[in-house]
Order: C-alpha cells, then structure tokens, then sequence
C-alpha cells in the first residue's frame, strides 16, 4: 500500500459563469444615513453593489458551486515521487485522483492531507458528484471519513474544536519550515507564472509531510 499526502488547490469558476449565480442585489438594504444628495445616494449604492459582486467573486474558489479544482498536488512517501495532477479538464484531474487513491485488493491507499476533512474532500466529493465521478467506496463511510485518511488539523486538536492553528503556524511551531505564498492568490498564479506555483504546491505537500512526522502519524 502507497502512502499518499495530498493537497488540493481550487479557483473560480469562469466569470461568464459566476456572474449567472450572482445573488441578487437589493438597493434597499444600502444604509444611505443622512445623504439628501441624488447623487451621492446613487454612488453610495453603485459602490454597495461592485461590494457586494467583488466579495461573491472573492470567496468563490472556497465553494464547490462556484469554484473548481484547479491543481491537487500529491507525494508518495514510499517512492518520495512528488506529481500534481491540474489539468484543464477537471473532471480528468478528479478521475486520477480517485485512481491514485485505489490500492491493492480493493482496499484505498493511506492517505494524509490538512484539514481535509473540513475542505478538500468535500470539495473534491461535491465536484465529483457535479461530473458524475464515482468516488471509491471506503473514503467515507456514513457520517465518517474512513480509516485509512488522516487529517493533520484534527491530529493537532486532540478533540478540541477551538484550538487553532493553520498549516503555516503549526509548521513553523515545530521548526519544519513555512508557507512561501497564500492559497488564495494559487488560481491566478497557475494561470502567470505556472513553475512558481508549481513550487508553492511542492512546498505546502513537503510541510503537511513534515508536519506527519513531527507528530509521529503512521498509518
């Protein structure tokens, strides 16, 4: 059985497609105050209005109705082989994660990631349903995750859902290193300069591997 740890990185739907599941904008929820001004009303309201487009288009990449799967980076701790799957089509890149993800005798392969249970596998499940790509039996069973996965956050909180900590922060608390880059930039950067990105990927998969050592996880 391969050992996998893995990383998703997601963005935006196309424009043309975000801008039809663009909630409605209501003018009458705009607090104008004391303005008397015409004017001033209509720039109070156009400026709410851009707002609220820019905050839709912002958190679109965090939500599998309107954002996609841009690149999944993965490492096989038993070869060290480090490969990303990103392909323009990403019902091609979910297909070869879910394969990457088979073992032997139709068991899953171990599988390590951070917070993954939080983000990327539902991400990856509803994108998934959205192609109509079969996800392997065994990764979720009823309410639970299967065995086989480890999430490193839920590790690091020992059962206490307030205690905090982001890949960087916990990273750099064990001395294994930090983040060269934020996620949210990841889409537009694999669009302009795709080795930088590249990069910026290798490097969250050697941290979460990193980070798997530290805290002694074997699966």
């Amino acid at each position: 059985m391969q050992t996998i740890v893995f990383d998703v990185e997601t963005g935006p739907l196309a424009e043309s497609e975000l801008s039809a599941l663009l909630p409605p904008f209501d003018p009458a929820e705009v607090k104008t105050g004391n303005l008397k001004d015409p004017a001033k009303i209509a720039e109070k309201i156009a400026e709410a209005e851009a707002n609220h487009r820019r905050d839709f288009f912002d958190k679109a990449a965090l939500d599998p109705l309107t954002g996609r799967v841009i690149a999944i980076g993965m490492l096989d701790l038993e070869t060290d082989k480090f490969f990303i799957l990103g392909h323009d089509d990403e019902a091609r890149t979910l297909r070869e994660f879910w394969e990457a993800s088979r073992g032997e005798m139709g068991r899953n392969n171990p599988m390590i990631g951070f917070n993954i249970f939080n983000f990327d596998l539902p991400f990856l499940f509803r994108r998934s349903w959205k192609h109509r790509i079969a996800v392997p039996f065994g990764i979720r069973r009823g309410r639970y995750w299967g065995d086989q996965l480890v999430d490193l956050r839920d590790s690091w909180q020992l059962g206490d859902r307030q205690a905090r900590g982001s890949l960087d922060s916990i990273a750099r608390h064990l001395g294994v290193g930090a983040k060269n880059g934020e996620g949210k930039a990841f889409a537009e950067l694999w669009m302009s300069d795709r080795p930088k990105a590249e990069a910026y990927l290798r490097n969250d998969i050697e941290l979460t591997s990193k980070v798997a050592d530290a805290l002694g996880i074997i699966i």
